[in-house]
């Protein structure tokens, strides 16, 4: 739940504002607001230096039980990683340019420098080492003093034996300080070093957890001086006052805190220019949907919370998408995975834990009632469509149009002359089939899978009416638009199917007849756009005529939940097609690698569509008419802890 803010000034003898902020550090519940004109304090240097050194050790694998004896002090051990870690890009660097230089000079062969210069002192010769393009160089009459050594990629290296320096035309002179040898040896000094110091800096990241703890240490020791900080002085310094956020549910806390302390606490004024921060208060299940919550954004201190919303619909409409209980025997299995390989998850990890629980026990749940499992086709005898809620809805639609005898009924008895001796919707279903071409034992239920399709297409408009009018009932009491466009949506769902002649789940079940629903949705269209005009007239003025617009919106949003329909008949598809076709004359092992493989991919697919869609389907249509959002989280003084 969001929990109101309360704006106290607390204020105090000097010489206990120490004492306060310690106390009030550990207890973690107030925000503070500074009065204190003075310039910010900087991050300190030695938590710039733990961070550079815990960047630097989590590029490396963790194994605490290899650190070395290391100082007490992290920041020293923080500088001595540093220290290795820029020895070993300064080698890295130097590794670079000798080896760009080998390449360089490699062609003219090992020599010495120093012989060299002999020699040409002796000589009274210069020689000088040149390269041009080998192209050009084919086209060109050298002089006689300039001697070919060889060629590398597109290039020809030459030397030049001359009485003085000389520069020719198209050709680039080379300038060798130290030969290749001399730099080969070096390479292989420079590599064993930067070996070394690779080695040197696996072990030092191992005392990663040290640097962790000493980096929120000096973080908690920060926090608490930026506090102090912020704290205004008057009467010559004698007395300090802070300004400070306190949750309703902490205001005994508060009390209780100042009580052994001389210093006092008085409720204040929230001014307009205050940006009041949220604070959210939750445990168990709503915990994991204010997780959630928090990957689009913060809602504002007016917004009621939405976390257990958030959980429930991102559950099913997350099972929904997935729509087979085998992929979430699978998702539950991996979460079984998780929690035998790290049972001591906390926090976060543990809370994520939970939720790959319940999203693949809604799947599992979800599936069973759809009796999907791998896309394994389930005929209609098989005793698990007995679990089925959609087949028991199918059955209820045949047996509708079984007794109605409308145009449904008599497409099928045209395409499937058995129908028409058909006694129940079971019987319906069953003679509305054909076996497959080419297949003895494969045998197509057009109608049952039809039917199958438009239920799932109903519950899904069904799902979405429900979502966005509980958005709008969340939001009457700043909007009582809202309740005209409930009206408006019911009224869209009664009367639309009519204009196709769509049978829609309301008719088939008997709960509304076909002609009372066309009679009564129109009216009901009319009455909620008018309702909520009228209500905006009173509270937007001529801002009315812009509600009236909000008719596509909301129409717009109901569709948006056919994605749930087509996202999962997708899935269903792809699983159906890797069972019954891919996997044909491959042979036993082919085929199981084909199915397994197709599979896996299919399984990818369907969680990147649950996650992205069923969030989307929350955070917009559902946040756009009860969520103003853009808050701030609430951010106590508080003691940071290693996880």
């Amino acid at each position: 739940m969001i929990v109101d803010l309360h704006k106290y000034l607390i204020f105090g003898n000097r010489h206990e504002m120490d004492r306060f902020f310690y106390l009030a550090q550990r207890a973690g519940f107030l925000e503070f607001i500074g009065l204190s004109h003075k310039r910010a304090l900087g991050l300190p240097e030695t938590a710039k230096t733990l961070l550079a050194a815990i960047k630097i050790a989590k590029h490396h694998p963790i194994h605490p039980q290899e650190a070395p004896p290391v100082p007490p002090d992290p920041e020293k051990l923080a500088k001595v990683i540093l220290s290795l870690n820029a020895n070993h890009e300064k080698l890295l660097e130097e590794e670079r340019l000798i080896a760009a230089e080998i390449a360089r000079i490699a062609v003219f062969g090992d020599f010495s420098r120093s012989e060299l210069d002999l020699l040409e002192r002796e000589s009274k010769r210069v020689m000088q080492f040149y390269v041009m393009k080998s192209n050009i160089a084919r086209d060109m009459t050298l002089p006689s003093e300039v001697i070919y050594i060889g060629t590398e990629y597109d290039l020809d290296y030459f030397l030049a034996i001359n009485d003085e320096r000389k520069q020719y035309p198209k050709m680039i002179e080379i300038l060798i300080e130290r030969p290749v040898g001399e730099l080969r040896a070096r390479l292989l000094y420079i590599r064993e070093e930067i070996a070394k110091l690779e080695s040197d800096l696996r072990t030092y990241a191992n005392t990663l957890p040290s640097l962790t703890k000493g980096l929120i240490e000096c973080l908690n020791e920060h926090h608490l001086n930026l506090a102090k900080h912020a704290a205004g002085l008057s009467l010559n310094s004698t007395l300090f006052a802070i300004e400070a956020w306190v949750p309703e549910t902490k205001l005994k806390a508060l009390y209780a805190l100042l009580g052994n302390l001389n210093v006092d606490c008085e409720e204040i004024a929230i001014e307009s220019r205050d940006q009041i921060p949220t604070y959210m208060e939750n445990t168990g299940l709503a915990k994991i949907g204010e997780d959630i919550v928090q990957v689009y954004d913060i809602p504002d201190h007016t917004d009621k919370d939405p976390s257990r919303w958030i959980l429930f619909f991102f559950s099913l409409f997350f099972a929904m998408i997935i729509s087979d209980a085998g992929y979430g025997l699978i998702f539950l299995a991996v979460g079984l995975f998780v929690k035998w390989k790290f049972p001591r998850l906390e926090g976060a990890g543990k809370r994520f834990l939970k939720l790959i629980f319940i999203l693949s026990t809604c799947c599992i749940v979800w599936g069973v009632a759809t009796s999907s499992y791998f896309g394994i086709e389930i005929g209609p005898e098989n005793p698990l469509r007995k679990t089925s809620i959609i087949y028991y809805l199918s059955l209820c639609k045949a047996d509708y149009h079984l007794a109605v005898k409308d145009d449904v009924y008599d497409n099928y008895a045209k395409q499937y002359p058995a129908v028409a001796s058909a006694r129940d919707g079971h019987d319906f279903l069953d003679k509305a089939s054909k076996a497959m071409s080419g297949s003895e034992n494969k045998v197509v239920y057009e109608a049952l899978d039809t039917f199958n399709d438009n239920v799932f297409m109903d519950f899904a408009f069904l799902v979405g009416i429900l979502h966005l009018s509980l958005s709008f009932f969340r939001n009457l009491t700043r909007n009582w638009a809202g309740l005209g466009w409930v009206v408006f949506m019911i009224g869209g769902y009664l009367f639309f199917p009519s204009i196709v002649n769509a049978t829609t789940l309301v008719n088939f079940m008997g709960w509304i007849p076909k002609s009372i629903a066309h009679a009564i949705g129109l009216p009901l269209i009319i009455a909620g756009m008018a309702f909520a005009f009228i209500i905006a007239i009173f509270k937007k003025k001529w801002g009315a005529f812009h509600e009236l617009l909000r008719v596509v919106q909301v129409f717009a949003d109901v569709l948006s939940y056919l994605r749930l329909y087509a996202l999962a008949l997708g899935g269903m598809v792809m699983a159906h097609t890797f069972n019954d076709h891919l996997g044909i004359d491959l042979g036993v092992i082919g085929s199981i690698f084909i199915v397994a493989s197709g599979h896996i991919i299919n399984i990818g697919l369907c969680i990147m569509g649950g996650i992205i869609h069923g969030l989307r389907l929350n955070f917009l249509e559902w946040y756009h008419y009860c969520f103003i959002g853009g808050g701030r989280l609430f951010n106590p003084l508080r003691l940071r802890r290693a996880k």
